[in-house]
């Protein structure tokens, strides 16, 4: 079994957002896919017949190294400063800047349909002064990306709109791979982007290329499968909006009834404690403070209720109101028998 700290496992990062079933099923053809590569960069040195001893005197075996020829160097130095510069069309993607795009877009294609047309010799000799040395699908960068792949992984606010030009306008190959294998479908960074290629598919129809096996696009969108999502969208928001707002309402009418609940509870409490104070010989309490006298409802100045004189459960001002009191107890107990 393959534990999970095995050094060789290896996490796959998904560009295509979030793991879908369909991202995962890309990213596991690209797993099972190969290429085959001429490597010249190791060069092994020829073993020499004869080998030495050690000290036991048995032969050693012969030694085997491995060293990178200066040839390899300098071929690797070249690949890399050989990488396809970039197009204009890549520099105006990058840029955001759709308006140059259509533009370039519009050369490409005068200059296609002119190629096409028989003209004089001199009439050629003047266009090809002016005739670009790149198409829609020229390769560019480090990873050999075409100006779709660009266009799929910019983040720009007109990425989708890039995007639409490129293979709307531009007839550009969503076929096309980089050197890592990748169709510019998989490197696209957003939804947005991902959209615009099925609503191209949509449009170009499903005879324009390989769309499932090669582009790696999904199903195909109109704009009107857009516009019932974004209203399907709109409504569940609306949905949304209208349970929060019966959440508060609900909230609030339980708040409120809590609130009701417990100022008749309050109210019961005072009433009980009114009724116990008239059946002790007392007045109802006039006022709320805690260092109020409870038999001549007088508030004792700088005092708290805890330094005030108590009995039984009353606090008075003075010596006086704990007598009177006291006096009026017990002729009310005496007028009772």
């Amino acid at each position: 079994l393959v534990t999970k700290g095995d050094e060789r496992l290896r996490s796959i990062p998904l560009d295509v957002g979030r793991s879908t079933l369909e991202s995962a099923t890309v990213a596991l053809e690209c797993l099972l896919s190969c290429g085959i590569v001429n490597v010249d960069s190791l060069v092994v040195s020829k073993v020499s017949d004869g080998g030495s001893t050690d000290e036991s005197g048995r032969d050693k075996a012969p030694a085997v190294k491995e060293t990178k020829s200066k040839e390899s160097d300098t071929m690797e130095e070249s690949e890399k400063d050989d990488d396809p510069p970039l197009t204009p069309l890549h520099e105006a993607i990058t840029e955001g800047d759709l308006s140059k795009l259509m533009e370039l877009l519009t050369i490409l294609e005068e200059t296609e349909e002119s190629s096409k047309v028989e003209d004089a010799a001199a009439t050629a000799a003047e266009d090809n002064a002016r005739v670009p040395s790149y198409d829609v699908n020229t390769q560019g960068g480090p990873d050999h990306q075409t100006p779709l792949h660009f266009a799929a992984t910019s983040n720009h606010q007109n990425a989708p709109s890039l995007l639409n030009a490129l293979l709307i306008n531009g007839h550009a190959n969503p076929c096309a791979i980089d050197s890592r294998g990748r169709p510019p479908y998989f490197v696209a960074a957003t939804d947005k982007a991902r959209e615009a290629f099925r609503l191209a598919r949509g449009t170009l129809g499903e005879e324009y290329c390989q769309w499932d096996d090669e582009a790696k696009v999904g199903p195909a969108l109109t704009d009107a499968d857009v516009q019932a999502k974004k209203a399907k969208a709109l409504e569940k928001k609306r949905k949304q909006r209208a349970r929060q707002k019966e959440k508060k309402a609900l909230e609030k009418a339980q708040a409120e009834e809590a609130a009701a609940k417990q100022r008749q509870e309050e109210e019961k409490k005072k009433e009980m404690e009114d009724a116990k104070r008239v059946r002790d010989g007392l007045k109802p309490k006039s006022s709320t403070a805690s260092n109020v006298c409870d038999f001549c409802q007088k508030a004792a100045k700088g005092k708290r209720r805890s330094q005030m004189f108590q009995r039984l459960e009353y606090v008075y001002c003075s010596t006086d109101c704990v007598k009177k009191h006291q006096r009026e107890l017990m002729a009310a107990a005496a007028a009772a028998r």
